[in-house]
């Protein structure tokens, strides 16, 4: 889940910024689209590859069970396609309507990449992991060479093209995040017994993390067109940017919980665990604006596009931080 925000969060926001600064016209089939996209697909293969190993070490280390080598990589580089074919006709088409129409598709990014691609990525991975023993090896190998062999292919015209800077960025930024995130699930599945006892939490956790997150990726595109066109945002602008997203934000939470504790049939608790989430929900955010207006500023003036590393990394962050946080608030403050 968090590689597709690594890769689609990328594909959107520069995207944004091409149509921001002139590089490139509302419309899905042009030279900029088509290398902004063969870039992601190639990261989306690479990563998955890596996401591979790291699954085969942690099953080694833990003696988890686990598929034979080749149906793992023909269920994760399949999910992977799945969603590319997709999420990513989605993300470039809304971008361009709202382009098109008047409107800055910064602040639709992020929302539309967490909130259709936390949606589709699980569901995706988890009907082709147990519908994969019904498939052949045969066939598996066939989309296991099909897949890797188009990343070859747009590898190679993205090379011809001297366009590889994007793609090396981004594979960067996407392995940090790779192994960032699955240390915040490692911590998530040591809270078992906390869970166990609070499902609200968890409920609320997905929401929680996709929405910082998102606003990061709006704050930190933002600030990085404002970059690029050389008027560096005041600091009143950028005061009301984290103050906006923040109450978007704040929002969002509080309606994921209100839905969860509603469902669970457990309002008496909402109070206290509004509270938790309150306070939770401003601590991250608060650290998480600071880390990416820095870390937007110095990628820039480092030469890099942020664009390709703040999206990825701070998605990471959050998602690393959005447990931590929230299940050590809600220790101390939620009853035994």
């Amino acid at each position: 889940m968090d590689l597709r925000g690594d890769v689609y969060g990328a594909i959107g926001y520069r995207f944004t910024k091409g149509l921001h600064l002139g590089l490139t016209q509302p419309r899905l089939l042009t030279r900029f689209n088509l290398l902004n996209i063969a870039t992601g697909y190639v990261n989306s293969v690479l990563i998955s590859f890596f996401l591979c190993l790291i699954g085969v070490g942690l099953s080694v280390i833990g003696r988890f069970e686990m598929p034979d080598i080749p149906s793992l990589l023909f269920i994760v580089l399949s999910s992977t396609v799945i969603v590319f074919t997709m999420l990513t006709p989605t993300v470039v088409t809304v971008i361009a309507y709202l382009f098109r129409h008047g409107h800055d598709p910064s602040p639709f990014v992020a929302t539309i990449v967490t909130g259709v691609g936390d949606a589709l990525t699980p569901a995706v991975l988890i009907l082709v992991a147990y519908s994969y023993e019904a498939f052949s090896d045969v066939f598996k190998l066939l989309v296991i060479t099909a897949s890797s062999g188009v990343a070859v292919v747009l590898l190679a015209y993205m090379a011809y093209a001297g366009e590889g800077r994007d793609l090396a960025e981004n594979f960067i930024s996407s392995t940090i995040g790779s192994v960032g995130s699955s240390f915040g699930g490692l911590f998530l599945a040591m809270m078992v017994g906390f869970i166990a006892k609070n499902p609200e939490v968890l409920g609320v956790l997905p929401a929680f993390n996709a929405v910082v997150g998102a606003a990061m990726g709006y704050l930190s595109n933002s600030l990085n067109i404002d970059l690029h066109i050389g008027t560096e945002s005041s600091g009143r602008t950028l005061y009301k940017r984290i103050a906006t997203g923040f109450i978007a934000t704040y929002t969002s939470v509080l309606t994921a919980l209100v839905v969860v504790l509603a469902f669970s049939q457990n309002l008496m608790r909402l109070p206290i665990v509004t509270l938790s989430v309150t306070l939770s929900c401003l601590t991250l955010y608060m650290v998480s604006a600071i880390i990416t207006y820095l870390l937007t500023i110095r990628s820039f003036h480092h030469g890099w596009d942020p664009d390709n590393i703040v999206f990825p990394i701070m998605t990471t962050f959050v998602d690393l931080m959005g447990p931590i946080t929230l299940s050590t608030i809600a220790t101390v403050l939620l009853p035994e």
